[in-house]
């Protein structure tokens, strides 16, 4: 099996766009045509959480009765968990820390 046909295989990513594929393989010195024993098992995990981190902003899709919905907090916790553990724990922060934003007191008077 090819790097990019594993990483099309991992859940969630079988629609995942091949162009970009190409460009996350590229940032990461991977040969997609490469067999998978040849190459290093956390570089092709760290390539898995950048197409997943990536597919967060996938479009939904509807039209007439058909409508396909990613799995979007699925996709930010799965990524997290490969960046902390291949060892690039500063992404996986990156991806999890959320800005909250307390509810504010406004009066009445125009």
């Amino acid at each position: 099996m090819t790097v990019q046909e594993t990483i099309l295989s991992f859940p969630g990513l079988a629609d995942f766009p091949e162009a970009y594929l190409s460009l996350l393989l590229a940032g990461r010195s991977l040969n997609g045509a490469a067999e998978l024993n040849t190459v290093d098992a956390k570089t092709v995990n760290l390539t898995i959480a950048d197409a997943l981190s990536a597919a967060v902003n996938l479009p939904d899709f509807t039209e007439n009765k058909l409508s396909i919905s990613y799995p979007r907090s699925y996709f930010e916790k799965t990524a997290a968990r490969l960046y902390k553990e291949n060892g690039e724990p500063e992404k996986a922060n990156t991806i999890t820390n959320r800005i909250s934003v307390p509810r504010g007191k406004a009066s009445d008077i125009w």
